[in-house]
Order: structure tokens, then sequence, then C-alpha cells
């Protein structure tokens, strides 16, 4: 039987990547994706994209691949690109090859595997994956907290009476699985599973293994 292993986000984070996998030693068949933000802060960006496309590990869009795409895409006017890189992503954009770019281009905002769903930041319950606007995408890429009126905040903009978007989610979309917002250990919801435990931020890289995908029985590893 197939297992369904969904990676947090690793954010250049080469080797503790390898020795995350190492442990969880898929076979064959699995299925292996990753909650997008593959890449940037971490040193080893580059080796993490081409490791990914040699094993045939799947990602959905992170905010920050969304990021390097859209300065991709500036890059072809002759106006100036509105998109400000760092050094890090700077040397990113100038390491890629034409394959690394496709398969950036490939990653789609979301994967779903029956009852799992996974995506990168967050969704709200009125959201309905597909049928999404261009406003909704950058919303489910940066989704942390929510207003008191349940509506979208910008980073940075939420107080002591905002909420987390998971807290009232009410998995009409599938049970979440998601990274963006990192936490100390995974975060379980009733209906999501926040798998960014900030590996790059010195802390740990985590994954979250399915046996079946019918239902949310699942097993953490980090």
């Amino acid at each position: 039987m197939k297992n369904l292993i969904i990676y947090g986000d690793i954010h250049g984070c080469y080797n503790e990547f390898l020795s995350l996998r190492e442990k969880i030693n898929p076979n064959e068949n699995d299925i292996e994706v990753c909650v997008g933000d593959i890449i940037t802060k971490g040193k080893e960006s580059i080796k993490v994209l081409r490791y990914l496309q040699k094993h045939n590990i799947k990602s959905v869009l992170g905010n920050h691949e969304d990021k390097i795409l859209r300065y991709l895409q500036h890059s072809l006017s002759l106006k100036k690109n509105p998109i400000i890189l760092d050094d890090d992503e700077q040397n990113i954009i100038q390491t890629l090859n034409a394959k690394d770019i496709e398969y950036l281009k490939n990653m789609p905002l979301f994967m779903k595997f029956n009852a799992i769903t996974v995506l990168h930041g967050g969704i709200l319950n009125h959201f309905n994956l597909e049928n999404i606007s261009k406003r909704e995408k950058q919303q489910i890429l940066r989704m942390r907290y929510l207003d008191e009126k349940g509506n979208f905040l910008a980073y940075g903009k939420e107080d002591e009476n905002s909420t987390f978007w998971a807290d009232i989610y009410d998995g009409n979309q599938g049970f979440v699985v998601y990274g963006h917002q990192w936490f100390n250990e995974v975060k379980e919801s009733k209906f999501a599973l926040a798998i960014d435990t900030g590996c790059v931020y010195s802390n740990k890289l985590s994954a979250v293994v399915f046996e079946n995908t019918e239902n949310e029985k699942y097993k953490i590893y980090n």
C-alpha cells in the first residue's frame, strides 16, 4: 500500500532533509510531496531543488517560490522589475537552469489525495480550491491570522484579537496539511495539521506520513 509522505518547509536545509527522509525510509511506490518553501533562507536551496527533481518528489507552491517566479516573469519586460530580491534570492535566480525553472512553474497551488489536501499557507471556509481568484491565491500562499470578522490579515497585522485560520477551519476542502507559519512542534487542529517546525531557524524539520488517505490517521517524523 502506498504511503503519502508530506514534508514541511525545507528552505534549503539539504542535510536535514536527507536525514529526515532516511529516517522515514520511503518505499519505491510511496508518494512524497512538500508543502512549499523548499528554497530560500537556507544555504543549499539549489541542491534541495535538484534532489527533489531527481527523486520525483513534488511540491505545492510556497510564497518564496511564487516570489521567484514573479521576478522571472517581470524580468521578461523592459520595465524595472518591481520584485526586490535579497542576496540569497539573487544567487538562486542566477543558478537556476531551465529544468529548475520548469519544476518551479509546475508547482500547483494545492494537491488533493482523497481526504487529504496539501497547500502552503491556509484557507478560508468560503474558499473553493477548484475556483480560486488571483487575490485568493495570494492569500492561500500567505495565510496566517484572521481579524475578528474572519478576514485575511497581512503578516504583522495580527494582534491579541486575531484568530489563527486553522483554529476555525471547518474541513470543507479536506483535511489540510500546510506549512508557512512555523511552530516549535507540529500543530494539530481538528481539520488541519501544521508541519513547518522552523528547521531553517535552528529548530527541526518535520514530516507526516499517512498510510491511508481516506482518513486523517497519521504519524509524525522529525
